[in-house]
């Protein structure tokens, strides 16, 4: 046999071989990096589509009903919106506890459990306005009415809607000029929920014009505080789960917290994923009580 042949017949060195799985390592590293980038912008997609699906949902349900459902409850596969209350002085309004942990009523709303479920496969969390004054909750009957108000309007009192389970509602004088009415300012006014954002600015205001009608919440990719398609809370409850960063906390559902209290505001943050209290994944829709109002045909007057 030559030296070229025994050459030929040699194998890889120790060295060679390390090296070509340390390129291979390299190479499926950056791979999987890539594939979970690409599968997380597209569950992201997923989300914000069929939140805007669930929005349009929504609605439809006000243009029909002239008021907000009720969120279902996310412990259950019911799909249905949670009964409203029948006992004074909230009548009409949907329990805190529902409010405080409720997921979209996909039943109710007509429209898929699996459009009710981020890209993520957890269940969207849907809040809106907890029981406050009489008359002020958006769950009401013809609270999200507002053709009888018009921008001129002068009126200083609100009809009271009739019976104890309506909202009360602009005024609609049976004469007299557009100036008779309320302005649309008045009966938005104190509905609706605040929103912040990380750093504690006010983005939409409760207690002013600008409050949010309703929240849609996906958890994001760390699920804290999601619903799963099977009734459990994912993470962020106690025994053994990790805590909600600071930044989530707030919008995350609390089924087992004896002490069920809504929060005075919700959180609408920069996407961070950098591990602490401002990590935020969170995709949130939140339109104003005014451009559900219109959208649905129920707005105010035009001036």
């Amino acid at each position: 046999m030559t030296i070229g042949s025994r050459h030929q017949q040699r194998g890889f060195s120790l060295l060679e071989i390390a090296i070509v799985l340390a390129i291979l390592g390299f190479v499926l590293t950056i791979g999987l990096k890539s594939t979970g980038a690409y599968l997380s912008a597209e569950r992201r997609q997923t989300t914000v589509a069929r939140l805007a699906g669930i929005d349009a949902a929504l609605v439809n349900y006000v243009a029909l009903q002239k008021r907000l459902p009720c969120p279902a409850d996310g412990r259950l596969a019911t799909g249905v919106e949670v009964p409203r209350d029948t006992v004074a002085p909230n009548i009409g309004t949907c329990t805190v506890a529902a409010l405080n942990n409720g997921v979209v009523p996909w039943v109710t709303l007509g429209i898929t459990e699996a459009e009710a479920q981020d890209g993520w496969g957890n269940r969207i969390s849907y809040r809106t306005s907890k029981p406050a004054a009489a008359g002020t909750a958006l769950t009401l009957d013809n609270a999200m009415d507002l053709t009888n108000c018009d921008p001129a309007g002068t009126r200083a009192v609100l009809d009271n809607g009739g019976p104890p389970q309506n909202a009360q509602i602009c005024f609609s004088p049976t004469a007299g000029t557009p100036a008779d009415n309320n302005r649309p300012s008045l009966l938005i006014t104190g509905r609706g929920l605040t929103v912040q954002d990380g750093a504690g600015t006010v983005l939409m205001n409760a207690a002013g014009t600008t409050g949010a009608a309703y929240l849609l919440i996906s958890h994001g990719e760390n699920r804290v505080g999601a619903y799963s398609s099977g009734g459990q809370v994912q993470i962020g409850e106690p025994p053994n789960l990790p805590a909600a960063p600071a930044y989530e906390d707030r919008n995350k559902n609390r089924p087992n917290d004896p002490a069920i209290a809504m929060p005075p505001y919700f959180v609408d943050a920069p996407q961070s994923d950098v591990p602490g209290n401002t990590q935020f994944d969170d995709i949130i829709l939140r339109p104003t009580v005014i451009s559900v109002a219109t959208r649905a045909g129920l707005g105010p007057r035009k001036p």
